[in-house]
Protein backbone atom coordinates (compact mmCIF):
# COMPACT_ATOMS: atom_id res chain seq x y z
CA UNK A 1 0.00 0.00 0.00
CA UNK A 2 1.33 3.79 -0.73
CA UNK A 3 3.18 5.01 1.74
CA UNK A 4 1.90 7.71 4.71
CA UNK A 5 2.99 11.21 3.47
CA UNK A 6 3.50 13.59 6.10
CA UNK A 7 1.66 16.84 6.70
CA UNK A 8 4.05 20.02 8.41
CA UNK A 9 0.67 21.83 9.73
CA UNK A 10 -0.52 18.47 11.72
CA UNK A 11 2.72 18.78 13.48
CA UNK A 12 3.19 19.23 17.59
CA UNK A 13 5.96 20.41 19.14
CA UNK A 14 7.22 20.72 22.67
CA UNK A 15 10.15 22.12 24.84
CA UNK A 16 11.16 21.21 28.06
CA UNK A 17 14.29 22.66 29.78
CA UNK A 18 16.90 19.61 30.54
CA UNK A 19 18.20 19.00 34.20
CA UNK A 20 21.20 17.73 33.10
CA UNK A 21 22.98 18.77 29.46
CA UNK A 22 21.88 16.40 26.87
CA UNK A 23 20.10 14.15 28.78
CA UNK A 24 15.87 14.30 27.06
CA UNK A 25 13.56 16.08 29.52
CA UNK A 26 10.20 13.71 29.46
CA UNK A 27 7.87 15.67 27.85
CA UNK A 28 4.39 16.03 28.62
CA UNK A 29 0.99 18.50 27.06
CA UNK A 30 1.88 21.43 28.93
CA UNK A 31 5.20 21.58 27.35
CA UNK A 32 3.53 21.80 23.81
CA UNK A 33 4.28 25.05 22.02
CA UNK A 34 2.55 26.66 18.85
CA UNK A 35 4.62 26.83 16.08
CA UNK A 36 4.80 28.64 12.33
CA UNK A 37 7.73 26.23 11.57
CA UNK A 38 10.44 23.89 12.98
CA UNK A 39 13.39 22.59 11.93
CA UNK A 40 15.28 19.91 13.65
CA UNK A 41 18.62 18.84 11.78
CA UNK A 42 21.53 16.43 12.17
CA UNK A 43 24.60 15.56 10.30
CA UNK A 44 25.59 12.49 12.21
CA UNK A 45 29.33 12.28 10.84
CA UNK A 46 30.19 15.44 8.41
CA UNK A 47 32.03 13.32 6.38
CA UNK A 48 35.22 14.92 4.86
CA UNK A 49 37.29 13.91 1.46
CA UNK A 50 40.24 12.76 1.70
CA UNK A 51 43.14 14.74 0.42
CA UNK A 52 45.73 12.06 -0.52
CA UNK A 53 46.76 11.81 -4.02
CA UNK A 54 46.37 9.11 -6.48
CA UNK A 55 47.44 8.07 -9.86
CA UNK A 56 43.78 8.53 -11.01
CA UNK A 57 41.34 11.74 -9.93
CA UNK A 58 38.83 9.46 -8.47
CA UNK A 59 37.83 10.06 -4.49
CA UNK A 60 38.44 7.08 -2.83
CA UNK A 61 38.57 7.49 0.93
CA UNK A 62 36.47 9.49 2.93
CA UNK A 63 36.64 10.25 6.48
CA UNK A 64 33.87 11.12 9.51
CA UNK A 65 33.97 14.45 12.05
CA UNK A 66 32.25 15.21 15.36
CA UNK A 67 28.51 15.26 14.79
CA UNK A 68 26.45 18.64 14.81
CA UNK A 69 22.78 19.16 15.41
CA UNK A 70 20.87 22.07 15.17
CA UNK A 71 17.04 23.26 15.58
CA UNK A 72 15.08 26.74 14.34
CA UNK A 73 11.83 27.85 15.58
CA UNK A 74 9.36 30.21 14.09
CA UNK A 75 5.51 31.18 15.42
CA UNK A 76 3.47 33.60 16.57
CA UNK A 77 3.96 34.99 19.92
CA UNK A 78 0.87 34.18 21.70
CA UNK A 79 0.31 35.61 25.89
CA UNK A 80 -1.47 33.95 27.88
CA UNK A 81 -4.17 35.93 28.37
CA UNK A 82 -3.19 36.06 32.07
CA UNK A 83 -1.96 38.80 33.64
CA UNK A 84 1.39 37.51 35.33
CA UNK A 85 0.82 34.08 33.28
CA UNK A 86 3.76 32.39 31.41
CA UNK A 87 3.21 32.01 27.62
CA UNK A 88 3.55 28.99 26.23
CA UNK A 89 6.91 29.23 24.93
CA UNK A 90 8.13 30.41 27.76
CA UNK A 91 11.01 27.52 27.97
CA UNK A 92 12.60 29.58 24.77
CA UNK A 93 12.19 33.13 26.34
CA UNK A 94 13.50 32.25 29.84
CA UNK A 95 16.69 30.67 27.90
CA UNK A 96 17.10 33.04 25.20
CA UNK A 97 17.18 35.59 27.86
CA UNK A 98 18.59 33.94 31.34
CA UNK A 99 16.42 35.04 34.16
CA UNK A 100 12.80 36.59 33.94
CA UNK A 101 10.68 37.88 36.98
CA UNK A 102 7.29 37.51 37.95
CA UNK A 103 5.48 40.08 39.84
CA UNK A 104 2.33 39.95 41.10
CA UNK A 105 0.93 42.90 42.01
CA UNK A 106 -1.82 45.69 41.65
CA UNK A 107 -2.07 48.81 43.38
CA UNK A 108 -2.88 52.78 42.67
CA UNK A 109 -1.07 55.70 42.09
CA UNK A 110 -1.23 58.30 44.87
CA UNK A 111 -2.69 61.68 44.73
CA UNK A 112 0.16 63.06 46.79
CA UNK A 113 2.99 63.97 46.16
CA UNK A 114 1.80 65.08 42.70
CA UNK A 115 2.15 62.64 39.87
CA UNK A 116 4.77 63.20 37.12
CA UNK A 117 4.93 61.79 33.43
CA UNK A 118 8.30 60.43 35.30
CA UNK A 119 7.90 59.85 39.21
CA UNK A 120 4.97 58.87 40.80
CA UNK A 121 4.01 57.44 44.18
CA UNK A 122 1.84 54.62 44.65
CA UNK A 123 0.34 52.60 47.64
CA UNK A 124 2.43 49.76 47.44
CA UNK A 125 5.64 48.91 45.55
CA UNK A 126 5.78 45.07 47.09
CA UNK A 127 7.81 42.51 45.18
CA UNK A 128 9.16 45.35 42.60
CA UNK A 129 12.80 46.00 42.29
CA UNK A 130 14.76 48.31 39.70
CA UNK A 131 14.72 46.93 35.90
CA UNK A 132 11.28 45.59 36.58
CA UNK A 133 8.29 46.27 34.03
CA UNK A 134 5.34 47.62 35.29
CA UNK A 135 1.50 47.80 33.61
CA UNK A 136 0.18 51.67 34.23
CA UNK A 137 -3.62 52.28 32.98
CA UNK A 138 -3.06 55.94 32.29
CA UNK A 139 -6.50 57.69 32.18
CA UNK A 140 -5.90 60.57 31.40
CA UNK A 141 -5.04 62.29 27.83
CA UNK A 142 -7.89 62.72 25.09
CA UNK A 143 -8.40 59.92 24.48
CA UNK A 144 -7.12 58.42 27.55
CA UNK A 145 -3.23 56.93 26.87
CA UNK A 146 -5.03 53.27 28.20
CA UNK A 147 -2.35 50.36 28.81
CA UNK A 148 1.06 51.11 28.67
CA UNK A 149 4.23 49.59 29.88
CA UNK A 150 7.44 51.27 31.24
CA UNK A 151 10.33 49.67 33.24
CA UNK A 152 11.32 51.24 36.33
CA UNK A 153 14.70 53.05 37.03
CA UNK A 154 14.54 54.03 40.26
CA UNK A 155 12.52 53.19 43.40
CA UNK A 156 12.68 55.63 47.03
CA UNK A 157 9.91 53.83 49.24
CA UNK A 158 6.80 53.86 46.97
CA UNK A 159 7.63 55.98 44.52
CA UNK A 160 8.30 54.92 41.32
CA UNK A 161 10.61 56.24 38.59
CA UNK A 162 9.88 54.90 34.97
CA UNK A 163 11.41 55.13 31.43
CA UNK A 164 10.60 56.26 29.16
CA UNK A 165 8.19 59.07 29.85
CA UNK A 166 4.31 58.57 30.08
CA UNK A 167 2.54 60.80 27.44
CA UNK A 168 0.40 62.41 30.63
CA UNK A 169 1.19 61.98 34.49
CA UNK A 170 -1.13 59.81 35.49
CA UNK A 171 -3.79 60.45 37.49
CA UNK A 172 -4.72 59.47 41.32
CA UNK A 173 -6.03 55.94 41.21
CA UNK A 174 -4.95 54.65 38.17
CA UNK A 175 -3.86 51.07 38.52
CA UNK A 176 -0.62 49.93 38.53
CA UNK A 177 0.50 46.05 37.80
CA UNK A 178 3.18 43.88 38.03
CA UNK A 179 3.72 41.78 35.19
CA UNK A 180 6.37 39.70 33.30
CA UNK A 181 10.08 41.16 32.81
CA UNK A 182 12.46 38.80 31.08
CA UNK A 183 16.12 39.90 31.35
CA UNK A 184 19.71 39.08 30.33
CA UNK A 185 21.79 37.17 32.24
CA UNK A 186 25.61 36.61 32.11
CA UNK A 187 24.63 32.42 32.04
CA UNK A 188 22.00 31.47 30.13
CA UNK A 189 19.39 28.69 32.15
CA UNK A 190 19.89 24.68 31.12
CA UNK A 191 20.02 23.85 27.78
CA UNK A 192 16.13 22.16 25.93
CA UNK A 193 14.61 19.18 24.48
CA UNK A 194 12.95 19.88 21.37
CA UNK A 195 10.51 17.38 19.74
CA UNK A 196 8.60 17.33 16.64
CA UNK A 197 5.76 14.78 16.24
CA UNK A 198 4.59 14.54 12.56
CA UNK A 199 1.51 11.94 11.43
CA UNK A 200 3.97 8.60 12.04
CA UNK A 201 7.67 10.61 11.59
CA UNK A 202 9.50 12.03 14.72
CA UNK A 203 12.37 13.77 15.95
CA UNK A 204 13.65 14.97 18.87
CA UNK A 205 16.66 17.31 20.04
CA UNK A 206 18.70 16.86 22.89
CA UNK A 207 20.92 19.62 24.25
CA UNK A 208 19.31 22.13 22.45
CA UNK A 209 20.72 25.73 23.06
CA UNK A 210 18.79 28.99 22.23
CA UNK A 211 21.83 30.97 20.89
CA UNK A 212 19.94 33.44 18.74
CA UNK A 213 16.09 35.13 19.36
CA UNK A 214 14.80 37.96 17.29
CA UNK A 215 11.02 39.59 17.45
CA UNK A 216 9.32 41.39 14.55
CA UNK A 217 6.81 43.87 15.90
CA UNK A 218 4.43 44.94 12.78
CA UNK A 219 2.04 47.70 12.16
CA UNK A 220 -0.75 45.39 10.61
CA UNK A 221 0.67 41.37 11.60
CA UNK A 222 0.53 39.80 14.77
CA UNK A 223 4.20 39.79 16.83
CA UNK A 224 6.45 37.10 15.77
CA UNK A 225 9.44 35.60 17.37
CA UNK A 226 12.13 32.89 16.01
CA UNK A 227 14.35 31.17 17.82
CA UNK A 228 17.67 29.38 16.57
CA UNK A 229 20.56 26.89 18.21
CA UNK A 230 22.77 24.36 18.06
CA UNK A 231 22.21 20.88 19.80
CA UNK A 232 23.97 17.94 20.63
CA UNK A 233 21.91 15.72 19.04
CA UNK A 234 19.09 14.42 16.93
CA UNK A 235 17.25 11.24 17.52
CA UNK A 236 14.62 9.75 15.60
CA UNK A 237 12.18 8.58 16.71
CA UNK A 238 11.70 10.97 19.56
CA UNK A 239 10.26 9.88 22.93
CA UNK A 240 6.66 8.79 23.45
CA UNK A 241 4.44 11.36 21.79
CA UNK A 242 2.82 13.13 24.75
CA UNK A 243 -0.72 13.45 21.84
CA UNK A 244 -2.09 16.35 23.37
CA UNK A 245 -1.41 19.94 23.30
CA UNK A 246 -1.94 22.44 26.00
CA UNK A 247 -1.23 25.94 25.29
CA UNK A 248 -1.85 28.83 26.64
CA UNK A 249 -3.87 32.54 24.93
CA UNK A 250 -6.17 32.47 22.30
CA UNK A 251 -5.49 35.91 20.76
CA UNK A 252 -2.53 37.33 19.71
CA UNK A 253 -2.37 41.17 19.71
CA UNK A 254 -1.41 42.41 16.33
CA UNK A 255 0.01 45.54 14.96
CA UNK A 256 -3.13 47.26 14.98
CA UNK A 257 -2.70 48.23 18.56
CA UNK A 258 1.22 48.65 18.05
CA UNK A 259 2.89 51.83 19.19
CA UNK A 260 6.37 53.09 19.23
CA UNK A 261 8.94 55.47 21.58
CA UNK A 262 11.68 56.90 20.64
CA UNK A 263 13.15 58.42 24.41
CA UNK A 264 9.94 60.33 24.97
CA UNK A 265 8.48 60.69 21.37
CA UNK A 266 5.69 58.54 19.78
CA UNK A 267 7.10 57.66 16.19
CA UNK A 268 5.13 55.75 13.47
CA UNK A 269 6.56 52.61 11.97
CA UNK A 270 5.91 49.79 9.62
CA UNK A 271 7.89 47.40 11.57
CA UNK A 272 10.65 47.01 14.35
CA UNK A 273 12.93 43.96 14.22
CA UNK A 274 15.02 42.95 17.64
CA UNK A 275 17.47 40.23 17.45
CA UNK A 276 19.58 38.76 20.37
CA UNK A 277 22.64 36.83 19.55
CA UNK A 278 23.93 35.17 22.47
CA UNK A 279 27.20 34.01 20.67
CA UNK A 280 27.22 30.66 22.28
CA UNK A 281 29.42 27.26 21.02
CA UNK A 282 29.02 24.37 21.69
CA UNK A 283 31.71 22.28 23.99
CA UNK A 284 32.85 19.25 21.46
CA UNK A 285 36.47 20.37 20.92
CA UNK A 286 38.30 17.34 23.68
CA UNK A 287 39.64 14.78 21.65
CA UNK A 288 37.70 11.19 22.50
CA UNK A 289 34.39 12.74 22.15
CA UNK A 290 31.70 12.62 19.03
CA UNK A 291 29.10 14.79 20.21
CA UNK A 292 29.08 18.21 22.49
CA UNK A 293 29.44 17.75 26.17
CA UNK A 294 28.36 21.19 27.38
CA UNK A 295 28.32 24.81 26.09
CA UNK A 296 30.06 27.92 26.66
CA UNK A 297 30.04 31.93 25.87
CA UNK A 298 32.22 31.95 23.08
CA UNK A 299 32.03 35.91 23.10
CA UNK A 300 29.82 39.19 24.24
CA UNK A 301 26.57 39.23 23.35
CA UNK A 302 25.18 40.92 20.39
CA UNK A 303 22.02 43.05 20.09
CA UNK A 304 20.76 44.89 17.16
CA UNK A 305 17.59 46.28 15.89
CA UNK A 306 16.01 47.90 12.92
CA UNK A 307 13.40 50.59 12.43
CA UNK A 308 11.70 50.61 9.29
CA UNK A 309 9.19 53.74 8.93
CA UNK A 310 8.10 55.64 6.14
CA UNK A 311 10.03 58.64 5.19
CA UNK A 312 8.46 61.79 5.89
CA UNK A 313 8.69 65.22 7.40
CA UNK A 314 9.08 64.00 11.10
CA UNK A 315 13.50 63.98 11.13
CA UNK A 316 12.99 62.55 15.03
CA UNK A 317 14.65 59.16 14.08
CA UNK A 318 17.15 60.95 11.41
CA UNK A 319 17.86 63.65 14.06
CA UNK A 320 18.66 60.54 16.66
CA UNK A 321 20.93 58.92 13.77
CA UNK A 322 22.75 61.68 13.31
CA UNK A 323 23.75 62.77 16.43
CA UNK A 324 26.45 61.31 19.06
CA UNK A 325 24.30 61.01 21.87
CA UNK A 326 22.34 57.50 22.72
CA UNK A 327 18.39 57.22 22.76
CA UNK A 328 15.90 54.87 24.50
CA UNK A 329 13.57 52.30 22.34
CA UNK A 330 10.51 51.29 23.75
CA UNK A 331 7.59 49.30 21.30
CA UNK A 332 4.49 47.48 22.41
CA UNK A 333 1.39 45.59 21.06
CA UNK A 334 -1.72 45.21 22.46
CA UNK A 335 -3.89 47.14 25.08
CA UNK A 336 -5.42 44.33 26.83
CA UNK A 337 -4.40 43.00 30.42
CA UNK A 338 -3.10 39.70 29.41
CA UNK A 339 -2.19 39.91 26.03
CA UNK A 340 0.41 43.11 25.74
CA UNK A 341 3.87 42.41 24.49
CA UNK A 342 6.75 44.88 25.01
CA UNK A 343 10.23 45.33 23.96
CA UNK A 344 12.47 47.58 26.00
CA UNK A 345 15.78 49.26 25.20
CA UNK A 346 17.28 52.04 27.25
CA UNK A 347 20.59 52.93 25.37
CA UNK A 348 20.49 52.24 21.77
CA UNK A 349 22.88 53.90 19.23
CA UNK A 350 21.19 54.50 15.30
CA UNK A 351 23.39 54.32 12.67
CA UNK A 352 22.73 57.20 9.88
CA UNK A 353 20.29 55.16 7.13
CA UNK A 354 20.89 54.86 3.46
CA UNK A 355 19.04 57.27 1.51
CA UNK A 356 16.46 56.16 0.03
CA UNK A 357 15.17 57.37 -3.79
CA UNK A 358 12.34 55.14 -4.48
CA UNK A 359 9.57 56.27 -7.71
CA UNK A 360 7.05 56.72 -4.83
CA UNK A 361 6.93 56.01 -1.22
CA UNK A 362 9.97 56.06 0.49
CA UNK A 363 11.25 54.25 3.36
CA UNK A 364 13.61 54.93 6.06
CA UNK A 365 15.54 51.89 7.58
CA UNK A 366 17.27 52.91 10.84
CA UNK A 367 19.55 49.84 12.55
CA UNK A 368 21.32 49.95 15.28
CA UNK A 369 22.93 48.38 18.50
CA UNK A 370 21.37 48.24 22.11
CA UNK A 371 24.06 48.70 24.64
CA UNK A 372 24.37 48.16 28.68
CA UNK A 373 25.87 50.32 31.04
CA UNK A 374 28.27 49.51 33.45
CA UNK A 375 25.69 47.36 35.32
CA UNK A 376 25.94 45.30 32.46
CA UNK A 377 22.52 42.79 31.10
CA UNK A 378 20.26 45.72 30.84
CA UNK A 379 20.82 46.14 27.44
CA UNK A 380 17.17 44.48 26.34
CA UNK A 381 14.09 43.69 28.77
CA UNK A 382 11.01 41.83 26.68
CA UNK A 383 7.52 42.39 28.94
CA UNK A 384 4.69 40.30 28.58
CA UNK A 385 1.55 42.25 30.35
Amino acid sequence: MPPVYQIGRVGRVYAKRESTYGTAATLAAGDAIRSLMTSLNENTRNRVNSPERHTHPSQVYRFTRKQTADGRLRGIFYPSGTLNTVPDHDPLLENAFGAFTNVTLSTTVSATPAPTSTVFTVASAAGLVIGDAILINVTTGSPATGRVVRVITAIAGAALTVDPALPQAPASTDTVKGCLTYKLATALPQALTLAKYLTSVSYQLEGWVTDEIEFTFDANEEVMYEVRGPAKNRTRPAQTDPTTATTAGTTPPSGLTATLRADAAAEEFLKVVVRINNNMALDDHPAGITSAQNYYRRNKREVTFEVTVLSSDDLTLLTNAEATTDHVLLAQTGQTEGSIIGIYAPVVEFDVPEDPDDEETMEHVFRGTCKGTTTGNDELRLIVA
